[in-house]
């Protein structure tokens, strides 16, 4: 068994505070994520249950059981140990997700590869984590490829398909091993993954989680949010190594149900997928269900009679796409807000009542949520404050004892987010404590700002930063990715702002808006719009306009600022 330095381990006097308040996340001691997941539902006469369906394969319990063995045993030939870490790197398939098992069978740390970053994050990711092998896909290996010379501890590749010099084919590997392996003994305060920040604030950082962590979410979230049972076939586009989607990969092993594996997403693909699959629990982000909705007489088209509910999270989900999903396919979307900090924590359910679908939903069972001002005091309902979080797991840094001590405080987590709850108890979203802006002496979130352009039929996505302003400091920007048949216009961008009036206060009005194509903002490997770099662009274009001015004016290159 390696031993994980304890440099390498967050600080214990800055720890968060685990809460155990309902009876079944009180966990045994002893416990194996590829037993719970995987071998229990074989022992209950399961394992010819179908656990992936992948394209037109299907693959049952048992043999991913025997899959997941051998690839096992091969890691173990290699002298891969409990707490050794290996790092993953491909899109969503059969094979990777036996590989995530392979790991956790006989206790090495998953170290969670996005198959689309390109060679220096490889690099940092690798060398962070200090991870001795890397199991990848064919798909963007020119980056590993170059990413490679840099590798400080990775000694081994193992190519989940084709051939590459100095790698080892998963093929061959597998071939001559044993279809059964001996599980580590592995316990619920065991590291199961290392995930990396997605990098909209900065530097990514490492994030780990506990065996028990992921458990005592299933244990919750599993059955008293999505209801899930063995007949449930879960599907959907995000990847494994995103925190949304690592859900895909082990919620099916709650209750012995099945997986549907997508390599990527395209609408109508998704929905082909929903039909021939039949998915009933779907998986997507905002901006897909949003790109769903494009999609004209889908739900003519389309049998998606199989849906019994649709999961949000990644980003905020405007109740306008829940209510136009409903009136469309029948069931709503649930929006759950969650890291890969600290998993979930609040969601919306399928009784919300219609005035709360703006909302992020409540605490669900076993967690608990407030909002405090700048001391930490509890601050009044209906009063914005900074969001606090106390669950059975939490924020855990790899490596960062400052990152630790900032994100906890007095035993709660603090995942960054500005909040106001109401009377009710729903939460409402305000955006981020690093986007708040502050123009004219006002402190505006960004994120209401968003929310409430989002509301507008012609927005699909948008990003509100600070830009600098002579006069004010900085002003309230928005970047807006428009829905098709829309086109940007002095004239439209009067009209959005009218609309932003009607909802929220007018000094939290954008003063500019510059419509753009959704390439053309930065973005995280995931998809999340790097509203940092957005600031950092802006404040570029201004420093470059006052070296011949003596005050900064909106660039005359940016399109559609009105």
């Amino acid at each position: 068994m390696s031993i994980i330095p304890e440099e390498f381990l967050p600080p214990r006097e800055h720890l968060p505070e685990k809460i155990y308040a309902l009876p079944e996340l009180r966990l045994p001691d002893r416990l194996n994520i590829a037993d719970y997941c995987i071998d229990r539902h074989v022992r209950a006469g399961r394992g010819e249950q179908v656990l992936i369906y992948f394209k037109n394969q299907k693959f049952t319990y048992r043999q991913m059981q025997e899959t997941i063995n051998r690839l096992a045993n091969a890691l173990r030939k290699m002298g891969i140990e409990k707490n050794d870490r290996v790092m993953l790197r491909s899109e969503n398939n059969p094979r990777i997700f036996a590989a995530y098992f392979a790991c956790w069978r006989i206790g090495a740390i998953a170290v969670l590869t996005h198959h689309l970053l390109r060679a220096e994050e490889i690099a940092f990711r690798a060398n962070d984590s200090e991870a001795k092998v890397m199991i990848a896909s064919v798909k963007g290996f020119e980056d590993v490829k170059e990413a490679r010379s840099s590798f400080k501890t990775v000694k081994d590749i193992i190519l989940l398909d084709g051939k590459e010099e100095g790698c080892f084919s998963y093929d061959d590997l597998i071939a001559d091993q044993s279809a059964e392996a001996e599980t580590a003994d592995t316990g619920k305060n065991d590291l199961l993954r290392i995930i990396y920040s997605s990098g909209t604030t900065g530097k990514p950082k490492g994030i780990i989680t506990s065996v028990g962590d992921i458990v005592c979410l299933m244990e919750s979230y599993c059955l008293h949010i999505l209801n899930l049972q063995p007949s449930d076939i879960i599907g959907g586009h995000p990847a494994f190594a995103f925190a949304f989607g690592f859900s895909l990969l082990l919620f099916p092993g709650f209750k012995g149900s099945s997986v549907s594996l997508v390599e990527s997403f395209e609408p109508k693909q998704m929905f082909e997928i929903i039909q021939d699959h039949k998915i009933s629990v779907l998986f997507c982000v905002p901006t897909a269900f949003r790109m769903m909705l494009g999609v004209q007489g889908a739900e003519k088209t389309y049998d998606c009679s199989s849906l019994r509910i649709c999961q949000s999270a990644g980003e905020w989900l405007p109740g306008i796409t829940v209510r136009e999903w409903k009136k469309r396919f029948g069931m709503p979307i649930i929006d759950s807000v969650g890291s890969g900090d600290l998993n979930y924590w609040l969601t919306t359910t399928l009784d919300t009542p219609d005035e709360k679908l703006d909302s992020s939903g409540k605490p669900f069972p076993g967690v608990e949520c407030k909002v405090v001002d700048e001391l930490f005091n509890d601050a009044p309902v209906c009063t914005e404050g900074e969001l606090l979080v106390r669950a059975p797991w939490g924020q855990q840094y790899w490596r960062r004892p400052d990152k630790q001590k900032e994100g906890v405080v007095r035993g709660w987590n603090r995942p960054g987010l500005i909040y106001m709850e109401d009377k009710d108890g729903y939460f409402w979203y305000r955006g981020r404590n690093d986007e708040m802006i502050v123009s004219g002496g006002y402190k505006i979130p960004g994120g209401e700002v968003e929310a409430a352009l989002l509301q507008h039929p012609a927005v699909i996505e948008c990003a509100v930063i600070a830009a600098p302003d002579e006069v004010r400091g900085n002003i309230v920007k928005a970047f807006v990715i428009l829905r098709e048949g829309y086109s940007g216009s002095e004239e439209l961008a009067a009209e959005m702002r009218d609309f932003v009036k009607q909802k929220i206060e007018v000094y939290k009005n954008p003063r500019a808006i510059e419509f753009v194509q959704t390439h053309e903002l930065p973005r995280t490997i995931t998809g999340k719009i790097q509203r940092f770099a957005l600031r950092e662009l802006e404040k570029a274009k201004c420093k470059e306009v006052n070296q011949n001015s003596n005050f900064c004016l909106e660039p005359k290159e940016v399109r559609n600022v009105c």
